[in-house]
């Protein structure tokens, strides 16, 4: 009996060593790094995940029934679904409808699942992977589609502070209103936050419209960040009083810097946490397996 355990004892041991390493490998590799100064500063476009445009004959035959799904899934969808999707679709700068995002997330589970099945017929894998696989694209796709919308309100949240300087330089120095400064500032910055601003800008421009702080506020329900809910404070401010916002603005921004500093410094403190859990599964563990090794041999000796 102590014969048959030992076997069975040691590849129990090397499994939880080898899935453990894995678990510490993915923690490691998917957990976000600390970005620099210039990577906060500087304008990147995040990546748009959009699937690219089907060619030729391949077009004519995946454009029906990505259509026809889209037009169901429009009227089945509950419209609190559809209108939660479409916000995370507007927060990742992402250039399509929710029902059609949904039409494509369904149409690759279901080839994904005639492909499992067809595996698991053939014996090439275990049933046990056909269910994991067939909701693999969806995962795949809500969660690339959370993690472009939690890029796009970092690098957003990240440039304000900048842009709300140059807007109070512009007031104190010139004298003009906060809507003409925003348009001085965003017309000769670029990134992200600026393409905001202009957005809200150009919305509010014609006659009959709602004015920019209202523009601002519905920006900053639909990208979650509430630094754009204070700009657009200090905006209406400035429309209803007729007052200078250039101390307003000032405040503001040393407000938004010091928040990115407690964030920065919460996240560097988190990361000397989450440090620990890749050596202690990577190095202490299989180290203490290794050591205990020899006592659990006797132990199953012992108990034989």
């Amino acid at each position: 009996m102590g014969a048959a355990l030992q076997p069975t004892i040691l590849a129990a041991a090397l499994s939880l060593a080898a899935l453990l390493g894995i678990a510490a490998a993915l923690t490691a590799w998917g957990w976000p790094r600390r970005r620099t100064w210039d990577e906060w500063i500087e304008f990147r476009s995040p990546r748009r995940v959009t699937l690219p445009p089907a060619v030729g004959r391949t077009a004519r035959l995946l454009s029906p029934p990505r259509t026809a799904a889209a037009r169901l899934l429009q009227r089945l969808l509950p419209v609190e679904v559809l209108r939660y999707l479409g916000a995370q679709l507007r927060c990742a700068a992402r250039d399509q409808r929710a029902d059609e995002v949904v039409a494509d997330w369904l149409l690759m589970t279901l080839a994904v699942g005639v492909i499992s099945c067809l595996l698991e017929l053939a014996g090439a894998i275990p049933g046990q992977l056909a269910g994991p696989l067939v909701l693999f694209p969806a995962l795949f796709g809500w969660t690339r589609l959370i993690r472009a919308g939690a890029a796009r309100r970092a690098v957003i949240a990240a440039q304000l502070p900048i842009l709300v300087d140059l807007m109070a330089l512009e007031q104190s120095g010139g004298g003009v209103g906060s809507r003409r400064a925003m348009e001085l500032v965003v017309s000769r910055v670029g990134g992200e936050a600026a393409a905001v601003l202009r957005r809200c800008l150009a919305s509010s421009a014609a006659t009959g419209t709602e004015p920019l702080d209202r523009r601002l506020e519905a920006a900053s329900s639909d990208l979650q960040i509430p630094s754009l809910a204070a700009l657009a404070a200090v905006v209406r401010l400035q429309r209803q009083e007729g007052i200078s916002s250039a101390a307003p603005l000032g405040r503001l921004a040393r407000s938004l810097r010091d928040r990115q500093r407690d964030d920065l410094t919460a996240r560097g403190r988190r990361a000397l946490i989450t440090m620990l859990l890749p050596i202690a599964s990577c190095i202490l563990l299989p180290f203490v397996l290794i050591i205990l090794y020899p006592a659990l041999e006797r132990l199953s000796g012992a108990l034989s």
